[in-house]
């Protein structure tokens, strides 16, 4: 058998973007998918151990490394940096050098690392391109923050990773000219036992006192939870009483009064037993409200390759999507779509599947894992050749 392919994976636990966290830790569980002999060695690059414990933990995964990261600045005394700056001087070198200890690795994941990636090819994630078509949901400062990375992958990457072929076309719009080649890699979830969760102590928890709709997203001004309180008000205005939970973490720092004129909101339409806040949760208990709510509702604006709806097809959950593109690319089945900027298109589908829920099918979610772990490793052989 030939040498393992060495890959990083830079990954840090972050409840301001758990996404990102969730994406990493899929990755590990789709590589465990595929046969021994091509899995990878995979060393997690992170500022914490404990971080790299989340993983082995959760994962199982054979063969795991751990590197801290950022990588420690190498110090020199003001003895051997005056010995530098001489011999320099006289015989134009550095008499004086350290090894920082850089990992020998063929790929590194989800972006380029200053010094490691120097000798092998750089591969960048770009999430979505969310700035372009809401740039009111951002400041002017993190717009040109998020372009000028864009910009420097398309420029002097190898590779641009993109989570769906809707956000390819954003690319190729946007940078016809790119020296960087994109690469679809849609990604599947894997979850942790969750068994152990007891429903009604988490209703009772939670004051979930009825049947009700999961709406599970961080409160980013663009995941649009203003449209579904609307929803929720005009049905009660017309009689009908529905429940829905909204976890996630409650801030939004490019929007920082989002949060503050959904409660406001609440309050002044007297819709306060109709809507409850769980805030940010832990895995096991979000997967089980997940798994025993009516459905799934995500009214976004816009999604890059969302884990949320992800997260709804591998519990075979039935959704109530904004008629994204990217959404109709992720979602084929046990599926509804609506207008996001419509309340009664909204409230017209909660009504419709309150009153009886669609028959469910029940696809083979476990082949998109393996999917996409022979696609992840379809990169790195691109990446590595």
């Amino acid at each position: 058998m030939g040498e393992r392919k060495r890959i990083g994976l830079v990954f840090s636990y972050n409840e301001n973007w758990i996404a990102g966290a969730y994406y990493i830790l899929n990755i590990v569980h789709a590589l465990n998918t595929i046969n021994d002999k091509e899995k990878p060695e995979v060393t997690i690059l992170s500022e914490s151990e404990n971080n790299f414990d989340i993983i082995v933990k959760e994962t199982q995964y054979p063969y795991l490394n751990f590197i801290a990261f950022p990588l420690e600045k190498i110090k020199f005394s003001i003895l051997e940096r005056v010995i530098n700056k001489l011999s320099f001087v006289i015989l134009k070198k550095k008499l004086i050098t350290k090894n920082n200890n850089i990992p020998q690795l063929d790929f590194t994941y989800p972006k380029q690392l200053y010094l490691i990636s120097k000798k092998i090819k750089k591969v960048n994630w770009i999430p979505d391109f969310q700035e372009d078509y809401l740039p009111q949901f951002f400041s002017e400062e993190e717009i040109l923050k998020r372009k000028r990375f864009q910009k420097n992958v398309i420029a002097n990457g190898d590779f641009v990773v993109l989570s769906s072929h809707d956000a390819k076309s954003d690319f190729v719009r946007l940078y016809p000219s790119a020296k960087s080649k994109p690469f679809v890699l849609q990604f599947a979830v894997t979850h942790p036992d969750f068994l152990h969760e007891n429903i009604e102590d988490l209703k009772l928890k939670y004051k979930l006192n009825k049947p009700y709709f999961f709406a599970p997203n961080q409160f980013w001004a663009h995941k649009n939870h203003i449209i579904l309180l609307k929803a929720v008000k005009c049905l009660k205005d017309n009689g009908i009483d529905v429940l829905v939970a909204m976890s996630g973490k409650e801030n939004d720092y490019r929007n920082k009064e989002n949060f503050k004129k959904l409660k406001d909101y609440i309050k002044e339409n007297l819709i306060e037993d109709n809507v409850v806040f769980l805030g940010f949760l832990p895995r096991t208990e979000q997967l089980c409200l997940f798994k025993n709510c009516i459905a799934v509702i995500q009214p976004s604006l816009f999604e890059g390759w969302s884990t949320v709806v992800e997260d709804a097809k591998r519990l075979n959950k039935f959704l109530i999507l904004s008629n994204l593109e990217v959404h109709k690319e992720q979602v084929l089945e046990n599926v509804m779509f609506f207008n996001p900027c419509s309340v009664s298109d909204l409230a017209h589908a909660i009504e419709s599947v309150n009153k009886k829920l669609p028959l469910i099918k029940s696809p083979n979610y476990k082949s998109n894992v393996e999917r996409f772990g022979k696609d992840f490793m379809k990169l790195v052989n691109l990446a590595t050749i």
